[in-house]
């Protein structure tokens, strides 16, 4: 069983690599690009805004504003060539209700001699001369005849050219007609991937608004708590700063995914590193020491602080629970509490600091 699942496997994963690359080979690069960039626009505009990252979220408001500026020039261009459709249809109308009149008229020209012929029909055959008297008379009978005649001739000549008109302009209009109503659905559709697309991004701007409001709420309520923090560290932690700037050396404190990185962020200072991940995810210590707190902290929530000597710590917040104590001393690696969200937090995630000589410097110096 075992084998014939390895074997259908491989067959599968050969089939993808045939296939993959007559995928890519069927679509020029522009369509290919065009494709790109659409996927791309229809999963920002799928993005979880409480879920995402602020670095997403901001990915995905440049995304969807790529596409609605993109789909707002669709939209004018839709619309100049729908005007022009519109304006080849109404010049083929006026050219067939023209020709439309001219055949009219004809008609109504021949219809009248029809009744007139009819009406005062011929009494004898002009071409028998002998039969009247007044040979000057038949041949100015025979004249107006043949002249009737040729005129008849001339208005069905002109019938037969009118119709054959009538139905070429006929074509035109209706080829015309069938290019309006494709510019209209053409730029019907572009209005509806605008509209849809500009729903998207205020939906992520909405989603960026709430973050950086929660962000900073809790950058503020982490700044309420620096001065308490810079106390204990000064007074538990080492007291000489070697003056060393991130020396390297930490391992990551938790698995998970970074959501923000250390910085400024809105105006504001972020002290660390947010590394997130389901709640109760163990955290460990980044670097050997001693704990020099373990307790809450407003804004931090359930805090653990460490000191490496040298000037150097570490802090770990929001935890849902802490796995030590004041004074234990940690080797790197060791277990020292859970990722949760107390505090004023974002969402389950642990805030991650390195500091030396109180101050807080980037924790990616310091992490391979």
């Amino acid at each position: 069983m075992t084998r014939s699942r390895t074997l259908v496997a491989l067959l599968a994963v050969a089939l993808l690599l045939q296939t993959a690359p007559a995928d890519a080979r069927s679509q020029d690069p522009t369509t290919a690009r065009q494709t790109a960039r659409a996927r791309k626009a229809r999963l920002a505009s799928e993005l979880n805004t409480l879920n995402a990252s602020e670095r997403q979220l901001l990915a995905a408001a440049r995304t969807l504003q790529r596409q609605v500026d993109a789909e707002t020039s669709a939209v004018a261009a839709a619309r100049q060539a729908a005007a022009a459709a519109d304006a080849a249809v109404a010049q083929a109308t006026a050219a067939l209700a023209r020709t439309r009149a001219t055949l009219s008229k004809i008609s109504n020209l021949l219809v009248a001699r029809a009744v007139a012929t009819y009406m005062s029909p011929r009494k004898r055959d002009p071409s028998r001369v002998g039969d009247t008297r007044d040979l000057a008379a038949a041949a100015r009978r025979q004249a107006l005849l043949d002249s009737v005649a040729a005129g008849e001739s001339d208005l069905l000549d002109q019938l037969q050219a009118a119709r054959e008109d009538y139905e070429i302009q006929l074509a035109a209009a209706k080829e015309a007609q069938a290019r309006a109503r494709a510019r209209k659905a053409e730029t019907e559709a572009r209005l509806a991937a605008l509209t849809e697309a500009r729903a998207a991004q205020a939906r992520i701007a909405a989603g960026i608004l709430r973050r950086k409001r929660e962000v900073l709420g809790e950058i503020e309520q982490q700044s309420r708590a620096e001065a308490e923090l810079s106390r204990i560290i000064r007074e538990r932690g080492s007291s000489v700063d070697s003056g060393t700037r991130n020396p390297g050396g930490c391992i990551w404190p938790a698995r998970g995914r970074v959501t923000s990185e250390y910085g400024r962020r809105w105006g504001r200072l972020h002290a660390g590193i947010d590394i997130a991940n389901a709640v109760g995810t163990p955290l460990y210590a980044s670097k050997a020491g001693t704990v020099i707190f373990a307790g809450r902290q407003s804004g931090y929530g359930n805090v653990v602080i460490m000191d490496h000597g040298g000037g150097m710590s570490t802090l770990y917040g929001h935890q849902s629970r802490i796995a030590t104590s004041d004074g234990a001393t940690l080797n790197q690696g060791q277990l020292l509490g859970y990722m949760g969200n107390t505090g004023h937090s974002t969402g389950p995630h642990v805030h991650f600091e390195t500091r030396y000589g109180g101050s807080p410097r980037n924790p990616r110096g310091c992490l391979p």
